[in-house]
Formats: C-alpha cells, sequence, structure tokens
C-alpha cells in the first residue's frame, strides 16, 4: 500500500483477530510521534533513539514494538512508532531509566515532538531483523464515511492474507485517527523493495485495490526510510 499515507492501531471486530500474548488487541496502545530534529544534529537523535529502542524492547516485557523511520526528503523531520500490549506497559517506559535518558538528551538535539492519537484497528507482524534492504511504507487514507465498514473488513483481510502468505511481508499496522474515524494510517515493513513489488502483484493487494477504489477520498504517501527497527514479533495472527 503505497501511493497513499499512514499511523497507530487496536480493535478487530467480526473479523480474524490479532493477539498480543495475553493482552487482547482492545487493550493494546499504539503511539505515534512526529518530531523535529535540530540542524547538525541528525547523528545524535539517531544514537540516541537506537539505544532507546533496544533497550526497551529488550528489557521491557510489554513493550512490542519500536520503530524510528525518517522522511526520505527532510531527515531532519522524524517519526516514531510504537506499540505497548497496554496502559500500564506504556507507563511503564515512561518510568524506565532508558526513556527518562532520553527525555533529559531531547531538548539538546530535537525542536518540535507533536503526537498522532489512534486506533488500532489491525496489528501483525514477524520478528524483524533490519538490514540494508529492509524498507518501510507510512501511509493516510481518508475514507468515504458510508464505506468506513466496508473498507475496514476489506483492509483487514487483505493485510492478513499477506503476513499468512508473503514471506517478504514483516510487519502490518492499520490505525484510525482517534479524532477522525474516516482516517486512517498504515505502517508496513518489508524485507526489501523487490518483497514490495511482489506483494503488489498478488491476487490479495490488487483485489484490495479494486475493492476500495470508490471508497475513498484522499490517499498520501509519506516517503520514509527505516532507521531503527525492532520489535518481539508476538503480535500473530491467531484462527
Amino acid at each position: 500500500m503505497k501511493n497513499i499515507i499512514t499511523m497507530t492501531l487496536c480493535l478487530l471486530v467480526g473479523s480474524p483477530a490479532f493477539a498480543t500474548g495475553s493482552s487482547p488487541l482492545d487493550k493494546t496502545v499504539m503511539n505515534i510521534f512526529e518530531l523535529g530534529i535540530k540542524a547538525g544534529k541528525s547523528w545524535q537523535y539517531d544514537e540516541v533513539a537506537r539505544s532507546t529502542i533496544s533497550s526497551s524492547v529488550e528489557s521491557e516485557s510489554g513493550t512490542l514494538a519500536m520503530y524510528s523511520l525518517k522522511r526520505k526528503d527532510d531527515l531532519n523531520q522524524a517519526y516514531m512508532i510504537e506499540i505497548y500490549a497496554g496502559k500500564e506497559a506504556y507507563k511503564k517506559h515512561l518510568d524506565s531509566e532508558q526513556y527518562q535518558a532520553f527525555i533529559k538528551r531531547a531538548p539538546e538535539i530535537t525542536d518540535k515532538k507533536s503526537k498522532i492519537d489512534v486506533t488500532p484497528q489491525f496489528l501483525g507482524d514477524k520478528r524483524i531483523v533490519q538490514n540494508e534492504r529492509t524498507i518501510n511504507n507510512l501511509v493516510i487514507v481518508d475514507v468515504k464515511p458510508e464505506h468506513q465498514q466496508a473498507f475496514k473488513n476489506i483492509v483487514i483481510a487483505e493485510m492478513s492474507d499477506s503476513l499468512k502468505l508473503e514471506s517478504g511481508v514483516l510487519a502490518m499496522y492499520a490505525a484510525t485517527d482517534a479524532k477522525n474515524e474516516n482516517r486512517w494510517y498504515f505502517y508496513e515493513i518489508y524485507a526489501s523493495e523487490a518483497d514490495y513489488q511482489r506483494h503488489r502483484q498478488t491476487p490479495h493487494f490488487r483485489g484490495y485495490i479494486e475493492q476500495t477504489s470508490e471508497m475513498t477520498t484522499g490517499k498520501e504517501s509519506i516517503p520514509v526510510v527505516p532507521v531503527f527497527l525492532r520489535n518481539k514479533g508476538t503480535l500473530q495472527f491467531d484462527d
């Protein structure tokens, strides 16, 4: 799903469900942050992001995924996407030594931070081992109100099929804006550009495009590159 634009996620109704161990999707917390990096501080930001993400995912049982990415056309604009097993897990992260270290350094390396509040609609991933071939997509789609439920049913089926049938599809997340349920955010991770192009040729992706072509009012793809991607790979499909 490129050529569109997106971000954060939670609850599946009347369709395949994803589970996070003992944590149901409707309890899962997903955050999307936009950050501005001060001029000349890009590498310091990357260093702090890597340290915070590594420590958090490895040492916090309820921190399920943390992804640092930047705009291709402006490396001083960054995004952080986070998934937690629940509110308590998120609170523990905020109280952690690694997060406090990040907060301490943030004023010297960032000049802006804003949060996009979202409601998870689909969460699915595999354990990610990032390398130079790994790519990610960030997409936002505005859906016509009268087609909201139909769009949801179609997109959830397409994403679950993609994860089950395609080895190169590593993560697919969908969420709706907490203030505007018709605005959808999508974040996807692929093993390589070749895997993404293969995905675009699959029957389930082509079916999604065909079925939803008249359901949307706007689509935008944010050009992003992965900086540091880590997850537990525990958001698995459960029949």
